[in-house]
């Protein structure tokens, strides 16, 4: 009779344990919901504009200006060889039309043709014009910069003034040089860049200094290359952070900091730290910032103390 009584406790206790579903079932949450991250003005502006399009829809004539001295691996020249006296940087190659091809007897695949100063080159697709046609295909040809680009790029960005978000930039030769950051510039003209970056934006300061830096006509959603939204923006920064005062803010233009400056401010003025190290001392805790380039902070209940860079 005892065994039976125990026996009907434990049922009953299992019996509500299944019914209040806490015991034995996990606790129940609704699905989280999708986080997608809002696509900044910048990026939209380039989204809009720079639609990638495959090479079937080249029209006849469409030109490239070309970034290298010596001819691409990727293109044939008409005759068996090239000169290598011939230097190729600054010229510019025409879109002629394509052929298709089958030289072994299979599908026929599409070769794309140019012309450059009277020279004739070819590009061999590998693929059929329904391919190109399906995957939007374009040619990966690094020497190119496609001059509609630039084109269209000049005529929205010249002229207007931007607020800069980089200090890396570059003088007339190339050489990179100190700049600021968070500053209006004016566009003075957009040129051709380089294989990797094919634009570069050529600009003007509020102290009257002429810079450029490159950039990809990418979206950042699409290139892990250096895109206009990482470069610049439409809206003044400094209207985020009025209550830094003038003097930390004009350090931080300059990517320096001084003593005083609060984490916040040597934050956006030189990035976040690579690693950051808690010290205790007698007179209460010590805070450093250690950045791989060698430079290090020290703070002092959130102030900056010292500082090395």
């Amino acid at each position: 009779m005892r065994i039976n009584l125990i026996y009907i406790i434990i049922l009953s206790l299992l019996l509500v344990s299944c019914f209040t579903g806490v015991e034995h079932t996990g606790k129940i949450t609704l699905p989280a919901e999708s986080k997608t991250e809002k696509q900044s003005p910048e990026d939209a502006f380039i989204g809009s504009y720079f639609v990638p399009q495959g090479c079937d829809s080249w029209r006849i004539g469409k030109t490239f200006y070309y970034t290298d001295d010596k001819l691409s691996v990727v293109f044939q020249a008409e005759r068996p060889t090239f000169p290598d006296s011939v230097s190729l940087k600054g010229k510019i190659f025409t879109y002629t039309g394509y052929v298709e091809e089958s030289p072994f007897g299979g599908e026929k695949k599409v070769v794309l043709l140019f012309e450059c100063e009277g020279r004739k080159f070819r590009y061999d697709t590998d693929k059929t014009r329904a391919e190109i046609t399906r995957l939007k295909y374009t040619p990966l040809i690094p020497p190119f910069i496609d001059l509609d680009d630039l084109d269209m790029a000049r005529s929205l960005l010249k002229g207007r003034t931007l607020y800069i978000k980089t200090p890396m930039w570059y003088d007339r030769q190339g050489e990179a040089i100190n700049g600021r950051k968070l500053v209006p510039v004016e566009v003075l003209d957009i040129r051709p860049g380089n294989n990797v970056l094919p634009v570069e934006v050529w600009f003007k300061d509020d102290q009257g200094n002429e810079a450029g830096v490159f950039m990809s006509l990418l979206t950042s959603d699409r290139s892990q290359y250096i895109t206009f939204d990482r470069l610049f923006s439409f809206d003044n920064p400094r209207l985020q952070y009025e209550e830094i005062e003038d003097g930390a803010w004009e350090q931080i233009t300059l990517s320096r900091v001084k003593v005083g400056m609060t984490k916040a401010e040597c934050k956006l003025s030189l990035g976040n730290p690579d690693e950051v190290k808690k010290i205790p001392t007698y007179s209460g805790l010590r805070e450093q910032w250690i950045y791989n380039s060698g430079a290090y902070l020290f703070f002092i209940d959130g102030l900056l103390s010292e500082y090395r860079l």
